[in-house]
């Protein structure tokens, strides 16, 4: 079933099929399953030219007009397809669908499972050609009643599939129209439900303010440190931060954790990247194999590091130490049309949720988010320009290393993708229209963290891209947030001034990963240790000014 192909003319060759071959084929529609043993179908073999010629001709004609109901760009990608092999193949099965002229049992209520009966036949001829190395391509852009004319078919029969049938150069390692990226393949979480269909509704996330009441206290303990006031700088205000966060004087890191969200982006195959779209699940599995700087970060500082498949553009095989948490097989490019449907910005930012949720039962209480997806800093550009009213032409930087041309394309790209869809009203349609999964998922694992009252550690351009839609969702996620470093990435920095906080680093990184947050989990560290450890002026009977 899976090495089963639809075959195009440009793969067929002219050799005849065995007889033999051909009866199999043909035994093996006969012996489909059909509602009531009803048996419903006819075959017309045609090999003379003149009928092929007759059938191709219609199809030309239909394929001419199937160019219209695409948009130019789609239209011109379609017009370069060959879709069928009418001539090519040595031999065309015409698959007729004859309506039973009584009763059938099991045809009462439902008439139209004589029809499906038919496709059962198509499906088994397929398979069992397959299996003799013969290949078949479904032609079905084609004017029924012009085919049934030509063949003299009866009035009621009905044209189910035209199949060119014949031995071929060779069989694709995947369906034709998924290498060329016209769709993606579908995974189980799209299209399985258990029970019944369910509306897949927004997490509300109940996230309190962090306390108040300890923050005099807290003050007090750092302004009485065996130091000048404010001498230890952004430390102090961590500590503050922190025993807020935690509502304690005497706070503490435990278990700290790094998750890195992967995902593809359709907007990569507008050429916005200087590297392709493969990179992603490469990544990952470097990342699987403890060999990018994210690993080499997190064992330094005794870190634990979680990888995500939000929508990468590959099927991973089993076994693997990753969390499949995939939404689909990567976004659909936002040039064209939404990067992913309302109902998949919900799923990303519930399954990001339920992600720092387990994590959170293991005990951690400070977590970073990282990412990895080609394409992302053009999603992230998007959303820092529509959220923080800045141009977007002075949100768009280098990414993973553009030159000046390719980031003057990028940058025209997202303007035009500005422009087709504009500034949706809701923070979600936003989300659904210029995000990615990744970010949609880290997202939700933001607020969720926030919720559980964990300490958050912001990464880079990307991470704080994420971070401003779940800040428009619920401004008091910021009261959990630590922002790590600042990315060298142009608009980072931006970012941070609209948000009104202050990065820990500047160490002119912008890898992404996570590895800002995983470089800056030690000076948090050094926050909570003076603060806990360090003498006051009491303790260790030194004078203050005083």
């Amino acid at each position: 079933m899976l090495h089963r192909r639809d075959v195009r003319g440009n793969r067929f060759l002219p050799d005849a099929i065995d007889e033999a071959i051909i009866e199999k084929i043909l035994m093996a529609g006969l012996n489909a399953p059909s509602v009531g043993f009803s048996q419903p179908w006819e075959f017309v073999l045609v090999k003379d030219k003149a009928i092929k010629e007759q059938v191709c001709n219609s199809f030309n004609e239909e394929n001419e007009s199937a160019k219209g109901l695409f948009d130019s760009e789609k239209s011109k990608e379609y017009a370069k397809m060959k879709l069928e092999g009418i001539l090519e193949s040595p031999l065309n099965i015409a698959v007729m669908y004859k309506p039973a002229q009584s009763t059938v049992l099991g045809q009462t209520t439902m008439k139209e499972v004589g029809l499906y009966s038919v496709v059962c036949a198509v499906q088994n001829m397929w398979l069992m050609a397959r299996a003799y190395n013969v290949g078949i391509g479904w032609v079905s852009i084609l004017n029924p009643d012009k085919v049934k004319q030509i063949l003299n078919a009866p009035a009621d029969n009905r044209l189910v599939a035209y199949l060119c049938v014949g031995y071929v150069k060779e069989f694709l390692e995947k369906p034709e129209l998924e290498l060329l990226q016209w769709e993606k393949r579908k995974i189980p979480q799209e299209i399985i439900h258990r029970e019944k269909y369910n509306q897949e509704s927004l997490k509300q996330f109940n996230i309190k303010p962090a306390s108040k009441n300890i923050e005099a206290d807290l003050k007090h303990k750092i302004d009485f440190k065996t130091k000048p006031l404010g001498a230890l700088g952004q430390l102090e205000q961590t500590a503050m931060k922190t025993g807020r966060i935690q509502n304690t004087l005497s706070p503490e890191l435990r278990s700290p954790h790094i998750v890195v969200f992967a995902a593809d982006h359709g907007i990569a195959k507008e050429g916005v990247s200087a590297y392709p779209q493969e990179v992603t699940f490469q990544m990952v599995l470097n990342f699987l194999n403890g060999g990018a700087a994210i690993n080499v970060f997190c064992k330094q500082n005794n870190i634990k590091i979680k990888i995500v498949d939000a929508g990468v553009n590959y099927s991973f095989p089993p076994g693997m130490d990753l969390i499949n948490a995939k939404i689909g097989m990567g976004t659909k490019s936002f040039l064209k049309e939404p990067a992913m449907s309302i109902e998949e910005a919900h799923k990303a930012i519930n399954s990001g949720a339920a992600i720092v949720n387990k994590i959170a039962e293991e005990g951690c209480n400070i977590i970073g988010f990282g990412e990895m997806g080609i394409g992302n800093t053009s999603s992230a550009s998007v959303l820092m320009s529509l959220l923080c009213n800045i141009p977007v032409k002075d949100c768009v930087g280098k990414g993973t290393g553009v030159t000046p041309e390719a980031l003057k394309k990028k940058t025209e790209i997202l303007s035009a993708s500005i422009g087709k869809h504009g500034k949706p009203g809701s923070i979600i349609e936003i989300l659904a229209t210029y995000g990615g999964f990744e970010i949609a998922q880290m997202c939700g694992a933001m607020l969720q963290a926030a919720e559980n009252r964990m300490i958050i550690m912001l990464d880079g351009f990307i991470s704080t891209a994420a971070f401003l839609v779940a800040h428009q969702m619920n401004p008091l996620v910021l009261d959990y947030a630590i922002f790590c470093h600042q990315s060298e990435e142009n608009g980072h920095g931006k970012m941070l001034q609209y948000l009104g906080v202050k990065p820990l680093l500047n160490l002119d990184m912008r890898l992404g990963e996570g590895t800002g947050a995983a470089v800056a989990y030690p000076v948090i560290k050094s926050a909570v240790n003076f603060l806990n450890q360090m003498a006051s002026f009491e303790s260790a009977g030194v004078s203050n000014k005083d």
